[in-house]
C-alpha cells in the first residue's frame, strides 16, 4: 500500500450490514444474517458468516429486530467486541458476545481506530429494551459514518467533513415510507450537508414481505434508482457508490496524515 493511502473493502452484505475491512480493522454493522424476520424474506444472498470471516468489532445501532438479532450476532466467527447503545447492553451479553454500551458522545477505542456513538432519529417502539438508537462515527486512519436507521436531525451538521465514508439509509424493509427514516432524496440532502467523498446508501432491496414483491416490486429496486438520480442534483461531487445485496466496493482515500 503506498505511503499515506488508506485502502478499504466494503461489502453491502444486505439491508444495514456492511462488512467493513480497513487497515487492520473488520467491522460489521447491524448483522442480520437470517432468510427471513415474521413475514419478512430476505431479498440477494442470504449471508454465510463462515464466507464474513473473523470480526474484530459489530456495530449496533438500535434495538429493531431488523438490526439487533441475537440469532445472527451468535453465528459470527471470531471474537468481536460489539457496541450497542446505552440500554441495550443486557440484551446484548446474552448472546454471550463482549459487549461495550456506549451513550451518545462517547467513545470506545480499539487498535487504531476510535469508535464514537452519534444521534441518531428514529422511533422506539413501547416493548422493546430502552435504549435510544444512535448511529456511529468510526476515525482513525480514514473515517467513516454508519448511520444506522435515522431520519434528518439539525445536529448531523455536526458531522460535517468529519467522515470520508457515509453508510446512509435510503428505504425500509416494506412499501411504504414511515417517520424516522430516510428517503432518497433526504438521504443525498445528507450526503451533501456532511461533504463526505463516498456514499453507500443500505437498508434497501433486502427485506421485504413475503409474496409482495410477485405484485409490487419497485419498493425493492426504485430506492436505489432516486438515490443515484438525487445524488446527481444535489451532491454531484460525492463519490455514490450503489451496490446490491452481496456486492463490494474498494476504495482508496489519504490518511489522516497524508492529508497534512
Amino acid at each position: 500500500m503506498p505511503e499515506g493511502e488508506s485502502r478499504l473493502r466494503l461489502t453491502y452484505v444486505g439491508h444495514a450490514t456492511v462488512l467493513i475491512e480497513a487497515d487492520g480493522l473488520r467491522c460489521l454493522t447491524d448483522p442480520f444474517l437470517r432468510d427471513r424476520l415474521g413475514p419478512l424474506r430476505r431479498h440477494g444472498p442470504t449471508p454465510d458468516p463462515a464466507a464474513i470471516g473473523a470480526l474484530d468489532l459489530v456495530l449496533i445501532s438500535h434495538a429493531h429486530p431488523d438490526h439487533f438479532d441475537p440469532r445472527s450476532l451468535r453465528r459470527l466467527q471470531g471474537d468481536p467486541l460489539v457496541i450497542v447503545p446505552e440500554g441495550l447492553g443486557r440484551a446484548a451479553q446474552r448472546t454471550d458476545r463482549r459487549v461495550r454500551a456506549l451513550r451518545i458522545g462517547e467513545s470506545h477505542r480499539i487498535r487504531d481506530w476510535t469508535i464514537t456513538a452519534v444521534p441518531a432519529r428514529h422511533l422506539r417502539w413501547p416493548f422493546e429494551a430502552r435504549a435510544r438508537a444512535v448511529g456511529y462515527l468510526v476515525e482513525g486512519p480514514s473515517s467513516l459514518y454508519f448511520a444506522g436507521d435515522t431520519g434528518f436531525y439539525p445536529a448531523m451538521a455536526d458531522l460535517q467533513g468529519r467522515a470520508d465514508i457515509a453508510l446512509l439509509p435510503i428505504g425500509r424493509w416494506g412499501p411504504h415510507p414511515g417517520p424516522g427514516h430516510l428517503d432518497p432524496d433526504g438521504a443525498a440532502a445528507v450526503a451533501a450537508l456532511l461533504s463526505s467523498k463516498v456514499v453507500i446508501p443500505i437498508h434497501w432491496g433486502t427485506l421485504y414481505p413475503r409474496g409482495l414483491d410477485r405484485a409490487y416490486r419497485r419498493p425493492l429496486t426504485l430506492p436505489a434508482v432516486a438515490f443515484g438520480s438525487a445524488m446527481a442534483r444535489l451532491a454531484p461531487d460525492c463519490d455514490a457508490r450503489i451496490l446490491a445485496p452481496g456486492e463490494a466496493a474498494e476504495i482508496s482515500l489519504p490518511t489522516q496524515e497524508g492529508r497534512t
